[in-house]
């Protein structure tokens, strides 16, 4: 009896020990997946600081031409977004749209694109995307949708926010370390690249659209969502005496970046004053703004602006700039051999690291035989980053964040089955928005160049 007794004992203590490793491999798991961008800035500092040793590259030196005014202009950029949300514009408009699209899928999934893209094109698009979320969860938890739907929505969403990041030179971070690079100008920038990526976008729109079918039924669900939507926000109050204000400092900090040298007021003054002004503003007007922001983002930014500018001084960037051009001699092909490299760069290391890395090759270029071509070069850089940005649901910089909050949304199918996006279901519909992109970028250089 006794020794039955031991025998139960030692089995269940064995159980316990394994179900105890594998709660602690799952903490593991949790913890790393928690903390994996933390692990990665982390890297990157360390890995360039070894990689600046072993070469006697002092960090001073690489410190010295740090892009410091990147990271000023992406931090009050975000800023001055959380102003413009205070001010309750973006739910508004979220609304509006839902209204306008009466509930229809396809309307839905058309217009809430096209809002992504106009502000992304003007402000931070991480912000504009947490922005519209809460409005459009409440949407499609009130619509009978399904797994289907809920991919191609959000894959049209993400990828609008990287076209919308490309279109101005203030959109995204690629944009902004092209703005800050000298290559071209904020307005040349602007007037090349937002038509292009205008035309982008409503390729993308118009072929997601078609994969959602048209409603057959009298459409009671549909209006008990708009219903639902504007019961849960009627209480808004849109902040008009702040937003005109705010609307006259952003259009004058455009003219300014527009119009005066970088030489004589640099595009970072520019928007620390921009934002000072819009501050004061908000102060006057007695409007409480809690200013957050994701630091890891910017520390992320941070790391790869230094390994990039140690790559940089270590000269295989421009010994591969050379080696391009000794082996293209055709300058459109070499333009869209670049773009081809950054896109795969971009998909596979995310937007933030293709830009850094890449940025000095393309300086090289236009700094070359492709000097009168540097307008448009730039575009292309920025093309290429773009489509790269939408291949994979890491490479985007709202990647993986708008996948947490959908996953945390709670959206159901008819079954009452709980909808879940993440890397396996965006890859099919990440390929597509990446060979669209590509595709149209690559034949506009071709005509222009």
């Amino acid at each position: 009896m006794m020794a039955n007794t031991i025998a139960v004992n030692r089995n269940c203590l064995t159980e316990q020990r394994a179900e105890n490793d594998t709660v602690r491999k799952v903490s593991v798991v949790s913890r790393l997946k928690e903390n994996g961008s933390l692990l990665l800035i982390a890297t990157m500092f360390v890995v360039g600081t070894i990689l600046a040793i072993s070469c006697n590259i002092p960090v001073k030196s690489v410190m010295g031409n740090y892009s410091y005014d990147v990271l000023v202009i992406l931090i009050v950029m975000e800023l001055f977004t959380n102003l413009i949300a205070e001010t309750g514009i973006m739910q508004m408009l979220a609304i509006k749209l839902a209204e306008l699209s009466k509930g229809k899928k396809r309307l839905c999934l058309m217009m809430f694109g096209g809002m992504m893209f106009m502000i992304s094109s003007c402000l931070n698009n991480i912000t504009a995307v947490m922005m519209i979320l809460p409005i459009v969860f409440v949407l499609l938890k009130t619509l009978e949708v399904d797994k289907k739907y809920v991919s191609v929505f959000f894959a049209v969403i993400l990828a609008l926010s990287n076209t919308g990041g490309a279109a101005s030179p203030v959109g995204d971070f690629p944009a902004i370390v092209i703005m800050t690079s000298g290559i071209t100008s904020f307005l040349s920038y602007l007037t090349h690249a937002f038509p292009l990526f205008a035309i982008t976008s409503v390729v993308l729109i118009a072929v997601w659209g078609m994969c959602v079918k048209k409603e057959q039924d009298d459409g009671a669900i549909r209006k008990l969502a708009v219903t639902n939507l504007k019961s849960q926000y009627k209480n808004i109050e849109i902040r008009y005496d702040v937003l005109k204000w705010l609307g006259c400092v952003f259009v004058s900090m455009l003219l300014a970046w527009s119009f005066i040298p970088q030489n004589v007021l640099p595009p970072e003054v520019i928007a620390i004053l921009g934002y000072g002004v819009a501050m004061i503003i908000c102060a006057v007007k007695g409007l409480r703004v809690g200013q957050r922001m994701d630091l890891k983002s910017v520390l992320t930014i941070a790391s790869f602006l230094f390994f990039a500018e140690v790559v940089s001084e270590t000269g295989i960037l421009s010994m591969i700039a050379a080696f391009l051009q000794a082996n293209i001699a055709n300058p459109k092909l070499l333009v869209m051999v670049i773009m081809l490299i950054t896109s795969i760069v971009a998909g596979i290391f995310s937007a933030g690291p293709a830009a850094a890395a890449m940025m000095p090759i393309v300086v090289q270029l236009c700094n070359g035989p492709l000097s009168a071509q540097s307008d448009w070069i730039a575009v292309a850089y920025a093309a290429a980053i773009c489509a790269g940005s939408s291949l994979f649901m890491w490479s985007a910089t709202a990647g993986f964040i708008l996948s947490g909050k959908v996953n945390n949304a709670g959206i159901t199918e008819s079954d009452r089955t709980e909808v879940s996006w993440g890397v396996s279901q965006y890859l099919k519909y990440g390929f597509v928005n990446y060979a669209i992109q590509i595709s149209i970028a690559l034949l506009v250089m071709a005509f222009i160049l």
